[in-house]
């Protein structure tokens, strides 16, 4: 079916000519997609919702989509790739932070092992102060103070100047110094 046709069909009788679109592309889309989402990472699950991502993206986007710039094949890989990468950027972005979440939690056993009841409130205290901190306030702390990261490592793993990074954890400090009491001159 040319293109033409399948974008009246979309237009006129939604239901079946997504039904078409799907008969005649959803193949091509898994292919773009699975090559993109490693199955080490990714199960099939994740691939079949990237899939219905893209064709739900190109059929909400169907108005701007103009025959001019390209087929809807080349459209449809175009999102399909895109939608690929959102999914591996997410899937790292939480990697990460589930491994500073290990890290900080492993610091605090720790700590409560080797101090007193008391010791161990207090830093469970700082613990859950630094993750009130929000993003990316937490990371750089952390980072800088429990993985002794410094400014231009933290700033480039963030993608932040180091200017920014200090910036940060000057205000973030001064955050946790005023909830515990401390001096902030």
């Amino acid at each position: 079916m040319r293109d033409a046709e399948l974008l009246e069909k979309l237009q006129t009788e939604p239901e079946a000519g997504m039904k078409l679109l799907l008969r005649q592309y959803a193949g091509l889309v898994y292919a773009v997609v699975k090559g993109k989402l490693s199955s080490s990472v990714f199960c099939e699950a994740d691939v079949e919702s990237c899939v219905a991502d893209t064709f739900s993206e190109f059929y909400c986007d169907l108005s701007k989509y103009d025959p001019a710039l390209g087929s809807i094949k080349a459209w449809l890989c175009v999102i399909a790739k895109n939608n690929a990468l959102d999914h591996l950027r997410k899937y790292y972005r939480e990697a990460e932070a589930c491994a500073l979440e290990e890290d900080l939690a492993q610091y605090a056993d720790g700590f409560s092992v080797e101090g007193d009841v008391e010791d161990k409130e207090l830093r469970l205290e700082l613990m859950k102060a630094i993750r009130d901190l929000g993003e990316p306030d937490r990371e750089i702390i952390v980072r800088k103070f429990y993985l002794s990261q410094s400014s231009k490592e933290i700033g480039e793993k963030m993608n932040l100047t180091v200017s920014n990074i200090d910036t940060r954890t000057h205000r973030a400090l001064k955050k946790l110094r005023q909830k515990f009491g401390g001096d902030c001159s």
